[in-house]
C-alpha cells in the first residue's frame, strides 16, 4: 500500500498546507480519505486521475475536511468525460442529509443516479481484498466523527481524522504499520477535541505502531518541537507530513 498526503493542514490558510485530504493506494484502488479545500488542485500535482477515484471516505462534516466535495461531484458532470461508474460517499451519520441537502442547493440532477451515499460507526467494508474498517471518535462539535483501518495484504494503515484522546482508536490501531494522527497543537497548547504531540506519541505506543504520522498541524504545532514532543512517549519512526509526501508500506 501506499499513502499519498493531499492536505497536511487545516482550515488556516497555508501556502505549504493544504487542507486535509489522503489518497491510499491499495491493489487497483485509489482511495480518497477526507477531501478540504486544495484537494482538487493536489489530485493534479501529485498526477492522481479523479476520474479513477471510486470511493470517498469522510471522516466528519467540519469544512476543513469536505470543502473541495461539491467540486469533486461537479467535476463528474464535465460533459467531456462523463462518469461510467458509481461514485461512494462513505462517512458517519449525517453524511446522507448533507449530500441531501448539497443537491438540493446545488442541483447535481445529472449525476445522482451515479452515487451511492453509506454511513458507518463500527463497520467492516471489503473492496476487492481490502478492508476499511471505521470506529467513532470524539471531536469538539462534531458529534458524529469516525477513524479508519484499511488493510490489505497483510498491511494497516490507519487514518484518525480529527479527534480526541480515546482507547477506541488505539484499539482500531493496534499494530498499524502506519498510524496517521491528526496533532493539530503542541504539548503546551491543549485543545479539548484534538490532539497534541505526547498523546500521539501515547497512542501510538499504546497501539504498538511501527511508523507514526503527524499531520494536521495548525501553525502552533507546525514546528520541529513538534517531532520532539512526541519522540517523549514514542521511540518508533516518526514522520512529519507534507503535502504531496508518498509513502509506502
Amino acid at each position: 500500500m501506499e499513502l499519498v498526503v493531499l492536505g497536511s493542514g487545516t482550515c488556516v490558510p497555508n501556502l505549504n498546507r493544504s487542507e486535509s485530504a489522503y489518497v491510499i493506494n491499495a491493489g487497483k484502488h485509489q482511495l480518497l480519505f477526507d477531501c478540504g479545500a486544495g484537494t482538487k488542485r493536489r489530485l493534479a500535482d501529485a498526477k492522481i486521475d479523479y476520474r479513477k477515484i471510486d470511493y470517498i471516505f469522510l471522516s466528519h462534516s467540519h469544512n476543513d475536511h469536505i470543502n473541495d466535495l461539491p467540486a469533486i461531484i461537479w467535476s463528474y458532470s464535465y460533459f467531456g468525460s462523463p462518469r461510467s461508474r458509481k461514485l461512494n460517499f462513505i462517512g458517519p451519520r449525517g453524511l446522507k442529509e448533507y449530500f441531501r441537502l448539497l443537491l438540493k442547493m446545488l442541483k447535481f440532477k445529472d449525476i445522482v443516479p451515479k452515487i451511492n451515499v453509506m454511513e458507518v460507526k463500527n463497520n467492516t467494508i471489503k473492496i476487492d481484498g481490502i478492508s476499511i474498517k471505521s470506529a467513532p471518535v470524539p471531536h469538539l462539535h462534531a458529534q458524529n466523527c469516525v477513524a479508519y483501518r484499511i488493510e490489505h495484504k497483510g498491511k494497516a494503515i490507519v487514518y484518525s481524522g480529527d479527534t480526541g484522546y480515546t482507547d477506541k482508536l488505539i484499539k482500531l490501531a493496534k499494530d498499524a504499520d502506519l498510524l496517521v494522527l491528526e496533532c493539530s497543537n503542541p504539548d503546551e497548547l491543549k485543545y479539548s477535541g484534538h490532539l497534541i504531540p505526547k498523546e500521539c506519541g501515547e497512542i501510538a505506543t499504546r497501539a504498538n505502531a511501527k511508523a507514526l504520522m503527524l499531520t494536521h498541524f495548525y501553525p502552533e504545532a507546525d514546528k520541529p518541537s513538534t517531532r520532539a514532543q512526541a519522540r517523549k512517549k514514542y521511540k518508533g519512526k516518526i514522520i512529519i507530513a507534507k503535502d504531496l509526501m508518498r509513502v509506502k508500506i
